[in-house]
């Protein structure tokens, strides 16, 4: 076994573990919002204090993929890792919402985990192997995004919200271990170059290409993320079919076991992606990624429309699974064709930039979602989420499948 797959398998258990923490607690947020005293407008504060953490890493990613690409992504494992799960602690002890509103605030300032994972895959990983590597990374995303909301409405049944924020900052700093214990990179490109985060910003937005990909990343996030403030509140509205009462009961006894029941629905995309997103690595390596992006959005956007018209748990379930299955083609097909626009040298710095364009998505998406759901209701924000999804996919089709194959790599080094 060489460097690059002990990295490809630590990395995936590290980003296992946050994105794990990160599920454990988001799928609950609005909740324990509603705990905390807000009865007016809560799927608007629901929607702000989700986004609020985006809006802080949207800022902050490129000042960190700079830094990483100057020293190494591993430092930016270790340092993101520890913030979190120091932040977690704390938002357990919260007891206003303005509270958690600042806590959630500091927090995406400082996070940047996933990315650097990525980035440090990307660039530490033999070119024929890149492609199919971001795809197992992003199951360990998905996975944890799986065990995440199982295992914190579990937990939330059990011992309450802040216990389970306890956990997921537990999780957070085992992965920190990993990291520190095994992980070993090369930082290509170091002590070269000495760019600043505005100057690679221009240089992103300057190439048609990347800067293409980056408004993508921004409308799928917006979409994916719109249902985020509404779900947990909108699951306990439907009916149970006997079966999932039946299931409920066993394992918790009389009552409807919300919380479980939400961490469940959160989990089934999640599922349909680990189950779908090597398949569909094969298939945008022989078709192209781009391709696959743009008919994995269409699909996705399809397929949640019915959702406004459930009534019951058991429909919404098989929805979303489907739902996954469409969107387990999205990120990893955004992962590959970034990594086949730029040089190695500057894919920290283009993966920090493509994560802020990524965090704006989530700021618009969620506050937009709440604000549609106070307006209209909650049903009426699967329609614009639907929307915004086939927005993007005909974006993508017209910018990036058409493209020439000879275009260089962006952040190539000068020769001489």
């Amino acid at each position: 076994m060489d460097q690059a797959q002990r990295n490809l398998y630590v990395l995936w258990l590290g980003i296992f573990c946050t994105s794990s923490s990160f599920s454990l607690v988001m799928p609950f947020l609005p909740r324990f919002i509603a705990e905390l005293g807000v009865t007016e407008n809560l799927y608007t504060w629901s929607g702000l204090i989700f986004s609020v953490t985006f809006l802080s890493s949207s800022i902050m990613s490129p000042i960190w993929g700079n830094l990483a690409d100057r020293y190494g992504r591993k430092p930016m494992l270790v340092r993101a890792g520890i913030a979190l799960g120091l932040i977690y602690y704390l938002m357990s002890l919260a007891t206003s919402h303005w509270q958690l509103f600042w806590l959630r605030l500091l927090n995406g300032a400082l996070s940047g985990f996933n990315p650097s994972a990525i980035a440090l895959v990307a660039t530490n990983t033999p070119e024929d192997r890149v492609g199919r590597y971001l795809a197992i990374m992003q199951t360990g995303i998905a996975t944890g995004t799986i065990m995440g909301p199982l295992l914190g409405g579990t937990l939330a049944e059990l011992v309450g919200i802040r216990w389970t924020m306890r956990v997921a900052g537990t999780l957070d700093l085992l992965a920190v271990l990993l990291v520190i214990l095994v992980v070993k990179e090369k930082i290509i490109g170091a002590g070269k170059t000495r760019t600043s985060v505005i100057s690679d910003i221009k240089l992103a937005v300057s190439n048609r290409r990347l800067a293409a990909l980056m408004v993508s990343a921004l409308l799928i996030q917006a979409g994916l993320q719109s249902l985020q403030p509404i779900l947990s509140n909108f699951i306990p509205t439907l009916s149970q079919e006997g079966w999932v009462q039946a299931f409920t009961h066993l394992f918790f006894g009389e009552g409807d076991a919300t919380d479980f029941v939400v961490g469940f629905v959160f989990a089934l995309p999640a599922i349909a992606t680990v189950l779908t997103a090597p398949r569909w690595a094969s298939l945008g390596e022989r078709i192209g990624f781009a391709r696959l992006l743009s008919l994995g959005l269409m699909a996705a956007g399809l397929l949640i429309l019915p959702q406004s018209l459930v009534q019951t748990v058991g429909w919404l379930m098989l929805l979303r699974f489907v739902f996954g299955i469409a969107t387990a083609a999205v990120q990893p097909s955004v992962n590959a064709s970034l990594a086949e626009a730029v040089h190695p040298s500057f894919r920290g710095r283009a993966y920090g930039i493509n994560t802020s364009a990524m965090n704006l998505g989530s700021v618009v998406g969620p506050s937009l979602g709440g604000w549609v759901a106070d307006a209209f209701g909650p049903r009426a924000v699967f329609v614009v989420t639907g929307l915004m999804l086939m927005i993007a996919s005909t974006w993508v089709r017209r910018m990036l499948v058409n493209r020439s194959p000879d275009e260089p790599l962006v952040g190539a080094p000068e020769e001489g």
